[in-house]
């Protein structure tokens, strides 16, 4: 490989750093080119080379290194030979003082917050995706100079020591740990700064969008200082930026220490002169508030066990519940406290949740301790039958989180607030960098607020009987009302239109060559019937059916009613019989049934004398 730096050197300066150099080499293949300067203080040393298997914040083995090639070592322009170790792992030994040169080329075309994607309108990358460890100089500060297009902007939260603002230049990281918590994007990059709690943000876009800029930076000021507040005016960042890729098409947020990278569809920006917080903007709001919230809970505040990370291969804890549970509550729950949405609206969200819980029986065979432990397969590996072997840490976490918080309120004579819990624990665990225990929550409420968690706490965490969360919503005055979702491809926190009289018990995609079925819900009509995910129905009671008469044909028929149903498995055809079922009542609709008692927990609007 040619020399992509002009200043790449084979003797060692006095400034005898480790330097990562990254520049785009070619936009159209998607190639970024990256030259290490390792600087060798005695001959004969011993090197190893590695790239983390997988990113902090994302629970599964990427593999990230598969996207290297062309990886050659030379001091003084003498080839020096690598040796593979594993998949991951190189080794080499330098012969002699001076200066290591180590060259490679990355191929970059994931489109996700992950991992790099690189095209000729813009380029992103994690530097667990492109940067090799050495491991001896892992706990070393290091420089990295970055170089895009011309007039490409760069954004990062790196510390800059030279070049100007967002533009190419040097930065330098304080170790390794720190180095691959500083995503990066680049391009003609849209930004807009702004401040909130004393502290500068950065919004920044790639892709071409049309949102109200103004208007989005506004509301991220109102979440971004709640959240300050919340955790006592001390946020662990002197700055922060929304890195956010935006697409036609995409959702992903991933936390870092001073920034998150974003993936939104173009639709979840506002568009100017429009003042109703839909359900897209608001997804985006939320996903900016749930990353921004891990700067706290899971960045500084994280598992014991998780300090330091393991790279290499999966590192369990049983605490996602917490750190994702928790982080999903308040991201929405934030919203309503700033006035973004209002207590109707939060209440659907709820609602949204208690029914992606309780859709499948996978809430009943895991628990979500089960759930945080086995992330790395179960949850981010899913597959068609997932809905009925797993729960989700995320939403069950957040379900607990929200009867944390109730129950806090109630224990204390509504002083103690997980908000306050969060704070304490944060200034107590996450400050200090200590770290967090799997029952850290239950001795320290008890010996902070003297309040006892373990009941409630072993219960949730560790058995798979429901949640209280109609007895608790009960005494804030919230009411929970069960019914029928509109068909078997929704379910939610709102009432349902036109819905239908019978249940197939299936998720399916219905196209003109049927109904494609995704999902088949354990002990629903269709897998009683002997229906799997992947089948076709083509035919319902000898009639075609597709997405244009698929309602038409549902409404026909009662709970309790036979019909013939002919399908494609495969290439073969199968002619089954099923009974359909009654809908399910798979909507939670809450409501306000006595404000006075939803008072303080909510934000209701004061009626007009």
């Amino acid at each position: 490989m040619v020399s992509y730096f002009s200043n790449a050197n084979d003797e060692v300066t006095g400034l005898s750093m480790l330097h990562y150099q990254v520049q785009v080499h070619d936009a159209n293949a998607h190639v970024f080119a990256v030259i290490i300067e390792i600087p060798v203080t005695q001959a004969d040393q011993e090197l190893t080379l590695s790239l983390p298997a997988w990113i902090p914040g994302s629970y599964m083995i990427r593999d990230f290194a598969k996207n290297i090639t062309a990886l050659r070592a030379t001091m003084n322009g003498v080839a020096v030979a690598i040796q593979h170790h594993d998949k991951q792992t190189w080794t080499l030994t330098a012969p002699r003082v001076g200066m290591l040169i180590v060259s490679y080329e990355v191929y970059a075309f994931d489109l996700s917050v992950r991992s790099a994607y690189l095209d000729q309108f813009w380029g992103f990358f994690n530097h667990s995706s492109l940067c090799l460890q050495v491991k001896e100089l892992a706990q070393e500060a290091c420089r990295v100079s970055i170089e895009g297009h011309d007039q490409w902007r760069i954004a990062t939260g790196m510390k800059r020591v030279s070049g100007k603002h967002f533009g190419p230049g040097e930065f330098i990281a304080d170790s390794y740990e720190a180095l691959i918590d500083y995503p990066v994007l680049m391009g003609m990059l849209d930004i807009h700064e702004f401040i909130a709690g004393g502290v500068k943000h950065a919004l920044v876009f790639a892709g071409r969008h049309y949102g109200d800029v103004d208007r989005i930076c506004s509301d991220l000021a109102a979440i971004c200082e709640h959240q300050i507040e919340m955790f006592g005016q001390q946020p662990p960042f002197s700055e922060y930026l929304f890195l956010t890729m935006v697409v036609g098409k995409g959702f992903g947020g991933l936390e870092h220490r001073n920034s998150t990278a974003l993936v939104c569809s173009r639709k979840d920006l506002i568009l100017p002169g429009k003042r109703v917080i839909d359900n897209d903007y608001r997804t985006f709001l939320s996903l900016c508030s749930h990353e921004y919230f891990h700067s706290w809970n899971i960045k500084t505040l994280k598992p014991k066990t998780f300090i330091p990370y393991r790279l290499n291969q999966e590192h369990y804890t049983e605490q996602l519940w917490f750190y994702e549970g928790v982080t999903s509550y308040f991201d929405d729950y934030v919203l309503h406290q700033t006035g973004l949405i209002d207590a109707n609206a939060y209440l659907a969200l709820i609602g949204e949740t208690m029914a992606r819980v309780q859709r499948g029986v996978g809430t009943d065979r895991q628990t979500v301790t089960e759930s945080s432990f086995h992330a790395w397969t179960k949850f981010y590996k899913q597959d068609e039958n997932s809905p009925n072997t797993i729960v989700s840490y995320y939403a069950k976490g957040a379900l607990i989180a929200l009867c944390l918080d109730l129950t806090l309120r109630l224990r204390s004579a509504h002083q103690v607030t997980l908000a306050q819990l969060m704070h304490d624990l944060w200034m107590r665990y996450g400050k200090t960098l200590e770290g967090t225990d799997d029952d850290t929550v239950i001795h320290f409420a008890r010996d902070t607020y003297q309040i006892d968690l373990a009941p409630f706490l072993h219960q949730a965490l560790y058995t798979t009987a429901p949640l209280p969360i109609a007895e608790l919503l009960q005494q804030f005055g919230v009411s929970i009302k069960r019914e029928a979702a509109s068909d078997d491809n929704s379910f939610g926190g709102k009432a349902a239109p036109n819905k239908l009289p019978v249940a197939l018990g299936a998720k399916y995609k219905a196209s003109a060559q049927g109904l494609d079925l995704q999902v088949v819900y354990a002990d629903e009509a269709a897998q009683l019937a002997g229906l799997s995910a992947t089948d076709r129905i083509i035919a319902i009671d000898h009639l075609q059916v597709t997405d244009t008469n698929v309602r038409e044909i549902f409404e026909r028929y009662h709970p309790g009613d036979t019909v013939t149903i002919h399908a494609f498995r495969r290439d073969e055809l199968l002619t089954l019989t099923l009974n359909w079922q009654a809908p399910k009542l798979n909507n939670h609709i809450l409501s306000v049934s006595d404000p006075q008692l939803a008072q303080g927990w909510l934000q209701l609007a004061k009626k007009t004398q």
